[in-house]
């Protein structure tokens, strides 16, 4: 019986292993749980839902056209290999496809777009790739970059990316806006007839609108319609039935979604607990916090039912306590020393 080679410590591997750290567990994507194949998932515009930091109520009306609902239905029942050259309507203003439908002048006159975001590589843009100019000029469509080097700087662009088909919304409605003082319209009411109204619609594409791009999507319906990562994964597939979001994407989409939920609550606590003579125009997230001291400590202690004997143990880490400051300015300290 051969045994394996040992090492110089006289020992051997029980099992195989590798010198990198272990992975994290993969990201499941589960199907939609529906009672029959036909069913559509559906979403609605939610006020609650929205950083009230980022956007305001009557902004969202007007980007969802009063929170109306948006369906997707399983793709796959008629999906072709042809429709990945293709894009879809993600949201009835929001296409994600490929970059070469974004040079289609047919396709993007017949969609009225008005807005090309493309998410692409750093290395692309230094080589001035996947920039489609010419048709965006030729056109009148305006032409936006989300430009990364790799999935991690994504969580950074998401914001970028997401504000970019916010404005252009916004911009496209107010530009049409009636503009006539008998008429009251409010910001998140239709003030263009209905055969006149010329709505704003982007899209977001890559390569091959399965990756990057679609991180760009799926982040957008978590900020805007409150969606859960997947949730809004979810809904993407069963729209463009081709993505693919790799393990590598889905860290970083789900990392964005415990953010965005961090900052939603912490805004609308802020927003509820603001006094009433602070300015509505000063933004929540610009409220000043105070930290707890020490008395405010052992009373939360108090009420939360801690005994006297924990209360004082932990009380006696503070007696005599000498002050500290963690950075010294050396201009002061020179000036000390010469003094003294």
């Amino acid at each position: 019986m051969e045994y394996p080679t040992s090492s110089r410590h006289g020992a051997v591997p029980a099992a195989p292993y590798s010198m990198r750290p272990p992975s994290p567990p993969s990201i499941v994507i589960p199907a939609p749980i529906l009672s029959y194949a036909n069913e559509h998932i559906k979403v609605v515009p939610d006020y609650e839902k929205v950083d009230p930091a980022s956007l305001s109520a009557n902004d969202l009306k007007i980007i969802t056209q009063n929170h109306k609902e948006q369906l997707a239905q399983d793709s796959a029942l008629n999906w072709t290999y042809e429709n990945r050259r293709v894009a879809q309507p993600i949201l009835d203003f929001l296409y994600l496809g490929p970059s070469s439908i974004a040079r289609d002048r047919e396709w993007l006159r017949k969609e009225g777009i008005t807005m090309l975001l493309a998410a692409r590589d750093s290395q692309m843009a230094v080589m001035h790739l996947m920039a489609p100019k010419k048709v965006a000029q030729e056109l009148g469509i305006q032409l936006e970059y989300i430009d990364v080097s790799g999935y991690n700087e994504l969580i950074r662009a998401f914001p970028t990316a997401i504000r970019k088909i916010n404005d252009h919304m916004l911009n496209v409605f107010r530009e049409q806006r009636i503009t006539n003082a008998q008429m009251q319209v409010g910001d998140g009411k239709m003030a263009i007839p209905n055969d006149k109204f010329r709505r704003g619609k982007v899209l977001v594409f890559c390569e091959t609108g399965n990756d990057r791009s679609a991180g760009v999507v799926v982040a957008y319906l978590m900020s805007i319609f409150g969606l859960t990562m997947i949730e809004a994964c979810q809904f993407v597939h069963f729209k463009r039935f081709c993505v693919s979001l790799t393990d590598d994407l889905r860290f970083v989409m789900k990392s964005y979604e415990d953010l965005l939920s961090a900052q939603r609550t912490v805004h609308w606590h802020e927003l509820e607990n603001r006094p009433t003579q602070t300015n509505e125009n000063v933004a929540p997230s610009s409220v000043h916090k105070h930290k707890r001291g020490i008395e405010a400590i052992v009373d939360g202690d108090e009420e939360m039912g801690g005994d006297d004997e924990s209360i004082r143990l932990d009380y006696d880490r503070f007696l005599d306590r000498q002050r500290f400051v963690p950075f010294v300015d050396m201009a002061d300290e020179d000036m000390a020393e010469e003094s003294n």
